[in-house]
Order: structure tokens, then sequence, then C-alpha cells
């Protein structure tokens, strides 16, 4: 087990019951399996999609499609469109069959029948952990305790400015305590250089 965390997951189902077998049956596997999974669980749409407009992302969302006020498919809507966000898997979840050309457009990874079982939830990992591959698509930095990620791809430089490394978007600027040294770790695999000892550049 390397202890890194190999998929950031989110489970979105108002039905409390659900989401806690789920988290079980992720457990379960983690245990099996030796990987490592951060799991946060959601009672409703809303409440995903405050977290994600603050930059937080997921690596792989279930998402259930009967939620209450803004439901599923909207949800999924968002993340795609809103957001721009082609990369974050999505597993829809449903006690119905029938949904299939109204997530067409989402591109969903995979679509799961209730009740669940282990065997497809184990499945649908393997699957993303493949479509996801092995580099890490997301930097990750902490504020406050409270962990935030951003797109690689989405970054234009890192500036170091004192004890603080600022993150540098197309559209927005990020800042937390933390080194350039540290950044370059995390995402050497990537195509960013320095062009001096305050500038990390994509």
């Amino acid at each position: 087990m390397s202890g890194e965390i190999m998929l950031r997951i989110a489970i979105c189902d108002d039905d409390k019951k659900l989401c806690i077998q789920l988290k079980s049956m992720l457990n379960e596997i983690s245990e099996n399996t030796g990987e490592i999974f951060e799991v946060s669980a959601f009672c409703s749409g809303e409440r995903l999609c405050d977290l994600l407009m603050r930059g937080n992302r997921f690596n792989l969302i279930f998402l259930d499609i009967e939620l209450c006020e803004i439901n599923g498919v909207e949800v999924g809507k968002k993340i795609r469109e809103e957001f721009n966000d082609e990369i974050t898997q999505i597993v829809y979840i449903s006690s119905k069959e029938s949904y299939a050309m109204e997530l067409f457009d989402i591109r969903p990874l995979n679509f799961l029948v209730k009740p669940l079982k282990i065997e497809k939830i184990e499945s649908v990992l393997k699957t993303a952990m493949k479509v996801l591959g092995s580099s890490n698509q997301y930097f990750e930095y902490k504020v406050s305790n409270v962990s935030f990620n951003v797109l690689i791809s989405d970054i234009l430089y890192f500036e170091s400015s004192g004890r603080k490394v600022m993150v540098v978007l197309k559209d927005d600027v990020n800042e937390y305590y933390g080194k350039l040294s540290e950044v370059e770790g995390k995402i050497k695999n990537s195509d960013f250089f320095f062009i001096h000892k305050s500038y990390l550049i994509n």
C-alpha cells in the first residue's frame, strides 16, 4: 500500500442509509485491495454544487438521479457545462432504468440500478482508475485544514511570496502557506518549470 489517496470520491444521495451502505462497500474494497479512498457524502445536490463552486473537485461522484430540488441530471450538467469539468467521472445511481437518453450529454462513466452490489462498485472503481490514469490531474492544497483541488491544466503558474504560494489560474488567484519545492514534488510529471526561484510556470 502506497499510503496515497487513489481516488477522491463523493456520494450524493438523499437516502442516508444508501450513503452509509456505499461508504461501507468502499471501505471493504479499500481493505481488500489496499487502495485508499477519501469519501465524502452529501445529502443534496445543492451541497455538492456549493463545494464544487468553491473549487473543490472529486475524481469520482456517485450521483443519485432522484434528488429533491436540483436533481442528479441537473447536477451533472452543472459539472460538465458550468464548471467546465470533463475529467470528474460520474456514476449515476437510481431505482429506475429509464434515464439513458437524459444522461447521454453528461457522458457518465456508468449507471447503477439500486440495490447496489459490491461487485459492481468494485468494477466501477477499476474502470475509473483506468480512465483517470496514473497521473495526478488535480493539484491539492489546504487552507485552514480545508482541502481544495484545482485542475492542473487550469493553472498558469505558481508564485512564491514569503511563506505563501500563490496559485494563479486563468480566472482566479488562490494562496496558501507552503513552499514551491513541495509544489514541484507534487506535479513532477506535469509540464511545469522554474523560470526563477519564485516562479513555477505551466
